[in-house]
C-alpha cells in the first residue's frame, strides 16, 4: 500500500466505531428511515403535496411515499427506483398496508437516465437522499423537466460531495474529509482491508439472503466513477445542470453540522467562508421549478 493508503487504513482501523443498530438490523433501519424522512419533510410545505400528482424519485423501499400518502393527501403518488429489490419490498409493504385499497399509490422500476413516467404527468417531484447517487444527472434533470407540468416543482434534499461525509463510506472509513485528505484510491484500498478484518461487523447491505457476509466488493474499484455510486457533484455544478435542463432554482438552503448550538454556530461560520465553505456543508435543501412560460 502507498503511504496515503497506509495512513488512511491505520487511522480508520483505530477510529472504527461499533456499528449503529440501524446498520445491522433492517427493521431498525426502516424505523430510522421513517423518522429521518419525517424530519426532512419539515423543510418543505404540505401545499406542494396536497391534491397533487407526485413522483417520489429514488424511492427506495417507499418510506417517503408511504409517509406522504398517509399524511399529506396527494392526489396520486408514484415511487420510482432503479433497484428492483427495493421496488419489490415497496410493493410488498403496499400490499400489506391499508393504502393498498387506495389506487393512488404505485411503485415501478426506473432507469439510470429516466424515471420512466409520462411527460407532464406530475406536479411535484420529491428526491430525498438520492441526488448524490445519480450517475447521469444531466439526463435525469432533463427528464424531471419533461415529467413536470408547467409550474411544477422538484423538492430535493441532498448531500453534496465536498462535505465531510460526501463519499458515504464512513462505515468503513470513519474519517471526515478522507476524500480530500487521502484521495479516492486510498479510501477504496482502506475499505477493502477494513472489510476483511475479523472484527468488522457486516452491515445489512453486506449480507446475502442466507445472512452470510458477501464477498469483498471493494476489491473491484479504485474510484467513485468506477463504483458508480457517488457522482461528485458540488453546488455550482448542480445549479449549472439544473439551469441547462430548463429548471429554475427557486430556493437553495445550505445546512452545516448538527449537534449543540456551539457546534451548529461553528458550522455556519465555516460554511460562509469563500472557496472552502462548501467543505463544511452537511446537506442542502433545494426547490427547482419548471417555468410556466
Amino acid at each position: 500500500m502507498q503511504i496515503r493508503s497506509r495512513l488512511c487504513f491505520e487511522l480508520s482501523k483505530r477510529l472504527l466505531p461499533p456499528p449503529a443498530v440501524r446498520t445491522i438490523n433492517y427493521d431498525a433501519y426502516g424505523d430510522w428511515r421513517n423518522e429521518s424522512l419525517t424530519t426532512s419533510w419539515t423543510h418543505f410545505s404540505d401545499a406542494a403535496i396536497a391534491g397533487k400528482d407526485v413522483l417520489d424519485f429514488g424511492c427506495g423501499d417507499g418510506q417517503l411515499s408511504f409517509f406522504l400518502a398517509a399524511h399529506k393527501r396527494p392526489r396520486s403518488i408514484i415511487g420510482v427506483d432503479i433497484s428492483d429489490s427495493a421496488i419489490e419490498r415497496a410493493n410488498a409493504t403496499l400490499n400489506n398496508s391499508p393504502l393498498a385499497q387506495n389506487a393512488n399509490v404505485k411503485f415501478k422500476l426506473g432507469a439510470v437516465n429516466t424515471p420512466a413516467v409520462d411527460a407532464q404527468s406530475v406536479d411535484t417531484i420529491v428526491a430525498f437522499d438520492c441526488m448524490e447517487h445519480v450517475m447521469e444527472p444531466e439526463a435525469i434533470m432533463r427528464s424531471w423537466f419533461a415529467a413536470l407540468r408547467p409550474g411544477g416543482r422538484c423538492l430535493v434534499e441532498w448531500s453534496p460531495y465536498k462535505g465531510p461525509w460526501g463519499p458515504h463510506m464512513n462505515s468503513l472509513v470513519p474519517i471526515p474529509w478522507a476524500h480530500v485528505v487521502f484521495g479516492q484510491k486510498a479510501m477504496f484500498e482502506t475499505a477493502e482491508k477494513i472489510y476483511d478484518l475479523p472484527n468488522f461487523v457486516p452491515r445489512h447491505w453486506d449480507l446475502d439472503e442466507a445472512g452470510g457476509k458477501k464477498p469483498n466488493k471493494w476489491r473491484q474499484w479504485s474510484s467513485f466513477k468506477e463504483q458508480g455510486y457517488i457522482n461528485e457533484i458540488d453546488i455550482r455544478n448542480f445549479e449549472r445542470i439544473a439551469k441547462a435542463a430548463g429548471l429554475r432554482v427557486a430556493r437553495l438552503e445550505k445546512h452545516s453540522f448538527g449537534g449543540s448550538g456551539l457546534r451548529r454556530g461553528i458550522g455556519r461560520a465555516l460554511m460562509s467562508l469563500p472557496v472552502i465553505g462548501e467543505y463544511f456543508l452537511s446537506y442542502a435543501v433545494v426547490e427547482l421549478v419548471r417555468p410556466v412560460v
